[in-house]
């Protein structure tokens, strides 16, 4: 009886924590008073089990906006690092590449660029600069990050920086001879069975919330990061449209191999910590950010300039994601922090 009793408390809690994270979204759904988005997605569970995912809102601000439901597609902005990051520890399982090597052996950068490697790229410590000027045009931008210069007092130190992410991707492309999003396809979306995720979505459907700033007249399914608009849709740093059910799926892999796409070899890389700063820093993933997702620190995580979450706790291979288009309403990332904290901080995620 009293185990049952145990039980039937974990229930009720996890279904506390389910309808308090839909509450907490929908109450901050355009047009409440408190509107930080126009619609959102989400998505919270333990592998193994059917995750609890709900969604709301209208895919824009404008009348005739269609409803968000859960095959909606958000922008997932930075949240696509962490598959750039999953994509470097399957090579560097699978011995294709040397995340420990300088660049320079199987990239073609500047002399200043060469001695980096992957690992400071992914971890944000290769002292690039957290800002840049953005060019036009694709070719031009792997150009420029080519040529780009370290900052050798910053080196080593945490930076949060998207160029790390993006020159990594080009690499990859030029040493397989492909595009990063089939690289990605390939290794990632197409044996997971992610049908719903993947860069340049008005390819394949027109169910896409709108993720730009209010007078940016951006359509839906352009990519609102500038420098993965710049590389015409596709970045190691951002570039990824996906659903919340579909990114479930995603780290559920990532947590388990269950499905023997991601090795336990390559989980050691994205699980282990290798620098602090505001935050540990392993490959693509973020541990220890009070910050963002507070007494749930210990889950590893990620956020999207647009208004994404994703987090997933190895351990306890709880997981949960939340997407939304804040950018709409021209909510600040400061505006956000409470919508994160509250979401993070939810009964059923405490572990």
């Amino acid at each position: 009886m009293y185990f049952y009793f145990l039980k039937c408390n974990r229930l009720d809690a996890r279904k506390r924590g389910q309808v308090f994270a839909q509450e907490l979204l929908q109450n901050r759904t355009w047009p409440t008073p408190a509107a930080r988005f126009s619609g959102y997605s989400c998505a919270v569970g333990t592998v193994g089990e059917k995750p609890f995912l709900a969604a709301g809102g209208q895919a824009s601000l404008e009348d005739d906006s269609e409803p968000v439901n859960i095959d909606t597609r958000f922008d997932l902005a930075s949240i696509t690092k962490l598959f750039t990051g999953v994509v470097a520890a399957l090579l560097a399982a699978d011995k294709q590449l040397d995340l420990s090597a300088p660049i320079g052996s199987w990239m073609d950068v500047s002399a200043e660029l060469s001695n980096l490697t992957s690992v400071e790229l992914l971890t944000h410590t290769s002292g690039l600069a957290d800002v840049w000027q953005e060019l036009p045009t694709r070719e031009q931008t792997i150009k420029s990050l080519r040529s780009l210069v370290p900052d050798s007092d910053q080196r080593g130190s945490l930076l949060y920086s998207c160029s790390g992410y993006t020159l990594f991707s080009v690499g990859l492309e030029a040493k397989f001879g492909k595009r990063f999003d089939q690289i990605v396809s390939e290794l990632l979306l197409e044996p997971i069975g992610l049908t719903q995720t993947g860069f340049l979505p008005r390819d394949n459907t027109s169910n896409i919330a709108v993720s730009c700033e209010p007078g940016e007249g951006l359509p839906a399914g352009v990519v609102h990061d500038p420098r993965a608009r710049h590389m015409d849709g596709v970045s190691g740093n951002a570039g990824l449209f996906g659903t919340a059910n579909d990114l479930f799926r995603f780290f559920a892999e990532v947590a388990t191999g269950d499905l023997g796409v991601v090795s336990n070899q390559a989980r050691r890389h994205l699980f282990t910590p290798i620098v602090s700063g505001d935050w540990d820093q392993a490959i693509g993933f973020r541990f220890n950010d009070h910050q963002r997702l507070g007494d749930n620190k210990n889950f590893f995580s990620h956020t999207g300039f647009t208004g994404t979450l994703a987090m997933v706790h190895p351990g306890s291979q709880r997981i949960a994601v939340m997407l939304t288009n804040r950018l709409v309403c021209g909510t600040t990332r400061e505006q956000m922090s409470d919508s994160y904290l509250e979401f993070a901080n939810c009964e059923e995620l405490a572990v």
